[in-house]
């Protein structure tokens, strides 16, 4: 399944050195909490989520593939929105 996320975000020079399920986590947390982009023009969580849903659904992956980063997103966006930020 990490193959598959690498081929979602084949333009991204990180996923070449993802070797972990956790290590992916890690990588849709930041892209979640829009790490990569400047503080200013950070979107919300929510929006994030709905982007990252939206290029899942027409991506070329596998359904199965498609249903597996989906949940992982899913699950990544309800920890962020349980846990304590301060």
């Amino acid at each position: 399944m990490i193959n598959a996320f690498r081929t979602l975000y084949k333009d991204r020079k990180f996923t070449t050195e993802l070797q972990t399920e956790e290590q992916v986590r890690e990588v849709i947390k930041s892209e979640l909490l829009d790490e990569f982009t400047h503080p200013r023009a950070r979107l919300s969580p929510e929006k994030k989520l709905k982007l990252a849903l939206d290029r899942i659904s027409v991506c070329t992956l596998s359904d199965d593939e498609k249903k597996w980063i989906e949940n992982v997103y899913k699950e990544e966006y309800i920890n962020l929105s349980t846990e304590d930020r301060t």
